[in-house]
């Protein structure tokens, strides 16, 4: 695959569209769209702030569940489609971080979704405010894309 030419700030990560991925009607189950968000979000904290998911969970002690999820699916993404997915920082709170992706088809826009996580103790279930080297990392990608500290 050819590298992607997204512009500063914003994470790209190609992923084909697999027969297990599509439904009765041959395309993508929604559900798996926000299977592939994820994907793309763990990538981008491993290849992008240097911090494997795992280790996130399992030593660092903060994940990121999803609160609440906006989606807008304009193209039909079907078997054998390779989609380009581009995530962006949107906005760094306390705790909160959303996230906007961009779902790429041919170069089309397939899909918009905004992902609002909130950074939790795993073990208590408690948001927690973000850990500095966190909010360091994503304040950065945030003001790379174009936006200011928030």
């Amino acid at each position: 695959m050819p590298p992607s030419r997204a512009p500063k700030g914003v994470f790209t990560k190609k992923l084909p569209i697999r027969f297990a991925d599509v439904d009765f009607a041959r395309v993508l189950y929604f559900p798996r769209q926000f299977h592939f968000l994820h994907i793309v979000m763990e990538d981008f904290f491993l290849e992008v702030l240097d911090i494997p998911y795992a280790v996130m969970l399992k030593e660092d002690r903060i994940g990121f569940p999803t609160v609440h999820l906006d989606a807008d699916f304009l193209i039909p993404q079907e078997f054998g489609d390779e989609v380009e997915i581009a995530m962006r920082v949107v906005e760094v709170g306390k705790s909160k971080v959303i996230f906007g992706y961009e779902v790429l088809k041919e170069g089309r826009v397939a899909a918009r979704c905004t992902q609002t996580t909130v950074a939790v103790d795993p073990e208590a279930w408690k948001s927690i405010e973000l850990p500095r080297k966190y909010r360091t990392a994503l304040e950065k990608m945030r003001a790379l894309a174009g936006g200011g500290k928030k």
